[in-house]
């Protein structure tokens, strides 16, 4: 493991990931590699053994993470800790936005717009597809399920907490928007000449996924 990008979804975490590939470090997990490799199930048991103060280790974060250069966004940020302790050999990335209300306004269009769509939805299914059991069980675990009233505390504390955790490491805090220069002087590489910085936001792409498998699991819930 080469970097632990742990800023919170919304935040370029996607274009940093896209980055980190073009530079060659690279598979990069995101949030789309979960479904891809069916790796739901294994996540809600890392969340609940944080949640019982049973941190996982690193034999057990590498049944998801093992094979990948760089881990990005959910659902590897929700343990800064217990990655860092796993994998001491890793670069810290902390992405964030320069504008706190912004990052509020995009996850809640996006995100939290989709978690209570899927709610309402699926009131009526008994079963839900792992990707949507795990966004479940991240959003109560996060912000408590209400992320109006506590997204803005949770946006300080993770940030906050990955400064902390991060003293002593190789570090990097970055904004979209920067561009190649501060990644790339971090990481001690040339800036690639005639490439631009990606601007990626998989979001579409996420949604579909979800759909999808709300369709095979006999949810017909749709996000928005």
């Amino acid at each position: 493991m080469q970097v632990l990008v742990l800023g919170l979804p919304r935040t370029g975490t996607q274009s940093l990931a896209d980055a980190l590939d073009l530079l060659g470090i690279s598979p990069v997990y995101h949030m789309r590699e979960v479904g891809k490799h069916g790796h739901a199930e294994l996540w809600m048991a890392a969340l609940e053994a944080k949640q019982s103060g049973i941190p996982w280790t690193r034999a057990q974060f590498n049944q998801m993470l093992g094979g990948f250069q760089a881990a990005a966004d959910y659902p590897a940020a929700i343990f800064p800790a217990e990655l860092l302790d796993a994998y001491p050999e890793a670069a810290v990335i902390l992405s964030v936005r320069s504008d706190e209300d912004a990052w509020l306004s995009s996850m809640s269009l996006t995100l939290i717009h989709h978690h209570h769509a899927s709610q309402r939805s699926s009131a009526t299914h008994q079963q839900l597809s792992p990707v949507a059991s795990l966004a479940r069980r991240y959003h109560k675990a996060c912000w408590g399920d209400d992320f109006a009233k506590n997204g803005r505390a949770l946006y300080r504390e993770h940030n906050a907490k990955v400064r902390q955790l991060a003293v002593g490491r190789s570090f990097l805090e970055c904004r979209p928007g920067q561009g190649w220069a501060p990644l790339c002087e971090f990481l001690g590489v040339p800036v690639p000449e005639g490439v631009s910085y990606p601007r990626s936001d998989d979001w579409a792409e996420y949604k579909k996924k979800v759909e999808e498998e709300h369709k095979a699991s006999g949810d017909t819930g749709t996000a928005n």
